[in-house]
């Protein structure tokens, strides 16, 4: 019935009727399943939003209400409508559409939030500088977070202002939500009869008198109990109210498009709406997938005999476990960590957090001052929002913390809002913490084996790739030296993690006459191994996935300087300021200038071979 592809702008939606407005829905779910399972990206969070998307855009004008999605889970309904439905074939993929807001890419797109909880704190600064209302769209997980509640806290006492709050529970962030925050929103939610009855009886009465009977309902409850911690916060609270069925949806965001106060509308959506394979999954698999099969909801390419580093961390923490005690915490990524068997199997040492980075450094940080062994595991790009309590609470007080990053390096289709090319600059400031890189899978467990024999902060970064599955001895150790892979005559490259691995094969591969060296600890550096590679007086090639600034090629410069060197030295990595987009790892990879060809011209132009 809706050419999709040729919509323009959100207007057309106000002239439908509900049973029109019920098929849109229908034909936008079916449409994101079916594009979305060609070109993979997040499937779960927008099927549950369709209604709401929908709703906002039949009551508000996009054009005087400015619409924040918190995080682009949950936008692609918005793209679709606001024009974008012919780039989905391009969905994530190199030069095509963003899977997160962009800014770039349309007039509709008012606020890029790649990381969670920012949206309300936004809303404020947009609301206050040009008294333009606004909707921030939130979900259940990240209004938890502590960015949301102080922009909650800090809008609920603003005057002259109506902000609304749509907050979209659906009782997942990745996976379940966590917290006592979670329980609070559990007694809102109510029973299913309540939320039942509500979407029957604001069917049926109009809306005036839903109105009178709001304002009486909040009278009566203030004189005898306070237990709803936004109307604490300063909100008109209203809901909750099903946000699947668009006739009470709309009915609620007319009634507080009239009002003149701070509103939070309280929503219940099903993740997954749409698709039994969502609908069902409780684990996250859904959340963010490849392409798949639409009948099985399989992955469409077969990966049986590959693992990811993030499986190989959760299986190692498994093993380990069966001999040694320790505490595991994430913020909101266990399912992203594939911690689900350590959580299985040890719950009592499993912490997942929520959506909570800066509590999770600082509780593994007390956690250490009680001496006991803990594991942080966490995406290289979250850490930047802990960077503080990683570095005052963990790495300046010299506690002993193991910190798991994920997601090292180029992540791919995710683009630029996640690419883990920062937090070396970021912990190589810090004093006391231990900084590494394995480049294989021996490597990473032994790394991971010596992290728990020391007494400081000791920080494994690991990528998002996969690797060939083999049996491994999950008690192998390796140091902090850096290892040579071979030894040439022309030159020296340094480098580390999986990377240093792919120079090695080429220069093999190429015949070329350069010794290899594997940086394997990036702080303390191996000062004998680099001496000796200093005197050699033959050009150093550093190779690093990451930006030019405060990395492990500075750490050489200075110590080149600091002896007295003459080596010249060349950096191969990305420039400070520089935004990665999305794509495929081999399309971003030979876009930026990181490929196999390129290492190869970046070494025959340097060596001037």
């Amino acid at each position: 019935m809706f050419d999709l592809e040729n919509i323009k702008d959100p207007s057309f939606v106000k002239s439908l009727n509900v049973k029109e407005l019920k098929v849109l829905a229908e034909e936008i779910r079916a449409f994101l399943i079916e594009n979305i399972s060609k070109t993979g990206g997040h499937l779960s969070s927008n099927l549950g939003v369709v209604e709401l998307t929908i709703a906002l855009y039949y009551v508000f004008d996009p054009k005087e209400v400015d619409v924040l999605f918190d995080v682009g889970h949950q936008c692609y309904t918005h793209k679709i409508l606001t024009g974008r439905a012919k780039e989905f074939k391009q969905l994530r993929q190199f030069g095509g559409l963003s899977g997160y807001i962009n800014r770039e890419e349309s007039e509709y797109d008012i606020w890029e939030s790649g990381h969670s909880s920012t949206s309300i704190s936004a809303m404020s600064g947009i609301m206050l500088a040009s008294k333009k209302r606004c909707i921030s769209v939130i979900g259940d997980s990240s209004i938890m977070n502590g960015v949301a509640m102080e922009g909650l806290t800090f809008l609920g006492q603003i005057k002259g202002i109506n902000p609304v709050v749509i907050l979209n529970d659906n009782k997942m962030g990745i996976t379940k939500s966590v917290g006592a925050l979670t329980r609070a929103l559990t007694r809102l939610r109510g029973s299913k009869f309540h939320v039942g009855l509500k979407r029957v009886l604001t069917k049926i009465f109009p809306n005036w008198l839903h109105v009178a009977c709001h304002k009486i309902k909040r009278s009566f409850k203030a004189l005898i109990q306070k237990d709803n911690v936004f109307e604490d916060l300063g909100f008109d609270y209203y809901g909750p109210y099903d946000g699947n069925d668009i006739v009470p949806l709309i009915k609620a965001l007319k009634r507080i498009k009239i009002q003149k106060e701070p509103i939070l509308l309280h929503v219940l959506t099903k993740k997954g709406k749409g698709y039994a394979p969502s609908e069902a999954d409780t684990t996250g698999n859904f959340h963010g997938v490849e392409p798949f099969d639409i009948k099985t909801g399989k992955p469409l390419v077969s990966c049986d005999d590959k693992i990811s580093y993030s499986k190989l961390v959760a299986n190692y923490l498994v093993e380990k476990r069966k001999t040694k005690e320790f505490k595991v915490i994430t913020p909101a990524t266990k399912a992203g960590a594939k911690l689900d068997e350590f959580n299985d199997k040890y719950p009592k040492d499993f912490y997942d957090v929520g959506i909570a980075e800066e509590h999770a450094a600082v509780m593994a940080a007390g956690m250490a001052i009680a001496k006991t062994d803990v594991v942080l595991l966490m995406y290289s790009t979250f850490a930047q929002r802990a960077y503080d309590e990683i570095l005052n609470d963990i790495a300046r007080q010299d506690l002993k913390v193991i910190l798991g990053l994920d997601r090292a390096g180029i992540v791919g289709e995710d683009g630029i809002t996640h690419q883990g090319i920062y937090d070396v600059s970021m912990l190589l400031s810090m004093p006391n913490i231990i900084v590494t890189m394995p480049k294989d899978a021996e490597e990473a467990i032994g790394l991971f084996n010596y992290a728990f024999t020391q007494k400081h902060p000791f920080a494994i970064r690991y990528p998002r790739c996969k690797l060939q599955k083999q049996e491994l001895d999950y008690n192998q150790i390796c140091d902090l030296s850096w290892p040579t892979l071979r030894i040439g005559k022309k030159g020296i490259i340094i480098s580390y993690g999986p990377d240093v691995e792919r120079l090695n094969h080429l220069v093999e591969e190429n015949n070329f006459d350069l010794t290899v060296i594997n940086a394997r600890s990036l702080k303390p550096i191996d000062s004998d191994a680099l001496e000796n590679a200093l005197a050699t007086n033959l050009p150093i090639l550093v190779f690093e996935q990451n930006v030019a600034s405060g990395t492990l090629y500075s750490k050489i410069l200075e110590y080149k300087e600091e002896h007295g060197y003459t080596n010249k030295i060349f950096f191969h990595g990305f420039k400070p300021g520089i935004e990665i987009t999305f794509g495929s790892l081999d399309e971003v990879y030979s876009h930026y200038g990181w490929s196999d060809s390129e290492f190869i011209n970046f070494i025959k132009e340097k060596l001037s071979w």
